[in-house]
């Protein structure tokens, strides 16, 4: 059909249209905004579907939150007599509307996947506090922000119920019953994302919903669906450890068993038992005597297991590591790597920037522990000691690519050279 003419609205473009719907980007024409606005075409004009579409628009008008689309005015067209409703502009920072499954072939990194999913949460957190369950949770019905953030849509068939009471419905967005070849009534949603007791006729719930997140994780992910029957344990096993810790709970059989865990809180806990450990063999083969040998490996393992984004990582590494040596009367590698201190958040010709100091830091502690280790064990003079330092230096200067050849193979710098040529370079002065 042409585009729809609505009073006090102009339209810009169709952004997406569905059985029941077109949506189109409007511009406000007393306040000049842009929004987006939703117009009932449902062919037959079917009562109850009409109804559906109003209820949407009066739940979605209750709710206020960053991650949840926002209804600002309905109306019916006096033309054609079908209802409307205009609410938040959502688009991706090239101004398209994207859902995510449009981005889910795009090959995205488990970091924005990440936060996502925490947005996701966060936003199914606040409908589920305000009585409502979405019910049709997909990758569809999520739309991608210009800051990169997801925010939730499509509240067609949601379900409001009474969270002071006993969970029983107030409103039911949709009283159509989905009839299967069975013969069971099941409630209404998306196949493939309803969680298992919607298809034993169980009425929908905040933890059905957790399901479907679950389910949308894995398959941006993967690119497979999945169920609570799917051994995903080797499919994740490549991934983020901290995703073995989410899905399983997230996709549990038994609703009683589901919890919506922090991704960036896993993260977290996952990077400080990393650490933890790490200490803990520093230790030990401290004492064993094997230190020189072996340090340099077991960190190379940490950053290995952390992958990217090491700034906060290699900032608490320093000054735990610092502390362990303070403890053992080692050289105080801390007081001995310093960052200049006319390094600045941005890059310049000629200084890197504070963050790729502290990425350069992490190399720079695999490179010159067993250096440290000789020094303390009076093996090597502080004079030897400022040349392997000196030699290291010309070697990160010219970027030798055997610089790191006496590491474990998979492991992987941290930082640029430039910054590591720089630390190496004033640690050797500091030595001398």
């Amino acid at each position: 059909m042409a585009a729809v003419k609505i009073e006090g609205y102009t339209t810009v473009r169709l952004l997406g249209k569905g059985g029941m719907s077109e949506v189109y980007e409007v511009v406000n024409e007393r306040l000049g905004s842009r929004h987006a606005l939703k117009f009932f075409t449902y062919a037959k004009d079917d009562p109850e579907v009409r109804r559906r579409f109003e209820s949407e628009a009066l739940l979605l008008a209750r709710l206020n939150h960053p991650r949840v689309v926002k209804v600002i005015d309905f109306g019916t067209d006096p033309e054609s007599g079908r209802p409307y409703f205009v609410m938040d502009l959502v688009l991706n920072e090239d101004g398209e509307a994207k859902s995510l499954a449009d981005m889910e072939e795009a090959g995205v990194d488990e970091e924005t996947i990440g936060r996502w999913y925490d947005d996701l949460r966060e936003g199914l957190a606040y409908i589920h506090r305000m009585g409502v369950v979405h019910r049709d949770l997909k990758l569809q019905n999520v739309l991608v922000g210009p800051d990169g953030h997801v925010v939730l849509s499509d509240f067609g068939i949601s379900k409001i119920f009474d969270t002071t009471g006993d969970g029983n419905t107030v409103i039911d967005a949709v009283n159509t019953i989905v009839k299967m070849r069975e013969g069971r009534s099941l409630v209404m949603g998306s196949i493939g994302y309803m969680a298992p007791e919607l298809e034993m006729g169980v009425a929908a719930s905040p933890k059905s919903d957790w399901y479907a997140l679950g389910v949308m994780v894995y398959k941006l992910l993967t690119g497979t669906w999945c169920d609570a029957r799917t051994d995903i344990s080797a499919t994740l096993d490549t991934f983020d450890p901290a995703w073995l810790r989410i899905i399983p709970k997230l996709l549990h059989a038994n609703p009683e068993g589901r919890e919506c865990l922090s991704y960036a809180e896993e993260r977290e806990a996952l990077r400080e038992k990393a650490l933890a450990k790490a200490e803990e063999r520093f230790l030990k083969e401290k004492s064993r005597g094997h230190f020189a040998r072996h340090v340099a490996r077991y960190l190379a393992a940490v950053v290995i297991l952390l992958g990217a984004g090491f700034g906060y990582f290699a900032k608490n590494a320093m000054q735990r590591m610092a502390a362990i040596e303070k403890q053992l009367s080692l050289p105080d590698f801390a007081s001995t790597f310093r960052i200049p201190e006319e390094a600045g958040e941005e890059e310049t010709d000629t200084m890197p920037s504070l963050d790729q100091f502290q990425a350069a830091m992490v190399d720079a502690l695999v490179l010159t522990h067993d250096i440290f280790a000789d020094l303390k064990a009076g093996i090597i003079t502080r004079a030897k000691a400022h040349s392997q330092l000196m030699e290291l230096f010309i070697r990160a200067k010219r970027d030798d690519l055997d610089l790191f050849a006496g590491m474990p193979d998979v492991y992987t710098p941290s930082g640029e050279n430039d910054a590591l040529a720089i630390l190496l370079r004033n640690a050797a002065k500091n030595l001398k």
